[in-house]
């Protein structure tokens, strides 16, 4: 039985362009359905189901294979169907193993998610968003896959790695065969000729306003910068700090970033000084923060990177140049991260990096943030710890809990 497929004319010519209907969700009839689909002016989303019934720990067996229940394939085609220049392959739950998501040009192994998509939930909005130098994929806005086409793979038992994955970059991708993706829906996002927000599944998306305050020309700010005071008879006058270690909530003892004694109690929404953390900043690697209201749901995740901004459901925004260049020489810079008022801000000192007003739904979801921990970073990665607006809860001390001792 043939596929249905999904056409689309410009005039008399065979040029690949979206069917109008599919800015709108279409459902995946079959388990094999071809759609035209120019991915460069489009972000492809699609619209899947967590099953009832799952294992994270499957016997693989000798191939590896990951269950096709929750399995879901994208071929990628550039100008016919003949000319296969990609294949993404992603799953609807995260694998304890980690064989998540694969871009066979590009990876020689399957990638692990960084965290269960859309937290558990049964519906789950995933988008593919494909630049010039880089692809990434979010699942209800929280990043969970990135690749740059420069930095694919090498790997011997996999030839022409990694050069499949630039050209796979520079390819003008025009159709695509969706594979196992029966019941589930598909829609583009058109760009407007540039990188856009990918909303979440009814969350408005609010207007980016990137700061673009010079950068100060001295020493990048570092954790050596900041004087620490100590405790002394006199607290009222003096500023109670310490340099705690961005412990990992993402673990048995933490119940997965559910246990509360993992995570600060902190009146977000009210604070000047935010979240102020030293980490290395890398384009690959992504900087975390939980963030949960006062019953302690989580509500959203804060990432950045020196790809981008995101803040679940509500920012996806490429990271300010300024950003980079406030690095020192090993990479490392610190930075602070608040919600006061509703306004987003990525401070470096005193200087504003990013800054973005929120409004409707994302203003009162994250008015709303009481808690924070920190999600999938290392023990050489800190925070300050201010005693006049932060409670740790049991498991945050000096060397969490015994996880970061050295």
């Amino acid at each position: 039985m043939i596929a249905p497929i999904v056409f689309a004319l410009l005039g008399t010519a065979l040029s690949a362009v979206l069917d109008p209907t599919l800015t709108e969700w279409k459902l995946l009839k079959t388990n094999e359905e071809r759609v035209l689909f120019p991915l460069k002016d489009y972000i492809l989303e699609v619209k899947s189901f967590l099953p009832d019934v799952y294992d994270t720990n499957p016997p693989y067996g000798e191939l590896f294979r990951t269950d096709k229940a929750t399995t879901m394939m994208v071929l990628l085609h550039a100008g016919n169907w003949n000319n296969k220049v990609g294949r993404l392959v992603w799953n609807t739950i995260k694998y304890d193993r980690g064989f998540d998501v694969n871009i066979e040009e590009c990876d020689a192994r399957y990638q692990a998610y960084r965290s269960f998509p859309a937290g558990g939930k049964k519906e789950q909005i995933w988008a593919w968003n494909f630049n010039q130098d880089d692809v990434e994929l979010t699942c209800d806005g929280e990043v969970q896959y990135t690749q740059h086409f420069d930095e694919g793979d090498v790997n011997p038992r996999k030839p022409g790695l990694p050069e499949k994955c630039r050209a796979l970059g520079d390819a003008e991708v025009d159709r695509i065969i969706f594979r196992h993706m029966e019941g589930y829906y598909i829609r583009g996002i058109p760009r407007d000729g540039k990188k856009v927000t990918t909303p979440a599944p009814e969350v408005p998306t609010t207007k980016v306003q990137v700061i673009t305050t010079k950068v100060p020309t001295k020493k990048p700010t570092t954790e050596a910068d900041i004087i620490t005071s100590t405790p002394s008879d006199e607290p009222d006058n003096v500023e109670y700090e310490e340099v705690y270690p961005t412990c990992d909530c993402w673990t048995p003892e933490c119940g997965y970033c559910t246990n509360l004694e993992c995570t600060v109690q902190q009146d977000l929404a009210n604070s000047d000084r935010g979240i102020t953390v030293t980490s290395t900043l890398k384009r690959k690697t992504l900087n975390t923060i939980v963030l949960y209201d006062d019953e302690g749901e989580q509500i959203g995740k804060f990432q950045m990177s020196l790809r981008g901004i995101w803040l679940s459901g509500c920012i996806q925004c490429r990271a300010p140049v300024a950003l980079r260049q406030a690095r020192d020489e090993e990479g490392r810079a610190t930075w602070s991260f608040s919600l006061k008022d509703g306004v987003v801000r990525i401070t470096v000192g005193e200087e504003v990096l990013y800054e973005q007003e929120l409004v409707g739904e994302c203003k009162e979801k994250y008015s709303r943030a009481v808690r924070f921990a920190f999600d999938d970073m290392s023990c050489e990665n800190t925070f300050l710890y201010r005693r006049s607006e932060m409670e740790a809860g049991e498991k945050i001390t000096p060397d969490c809990s015994g996880r970061c001792s050295h």
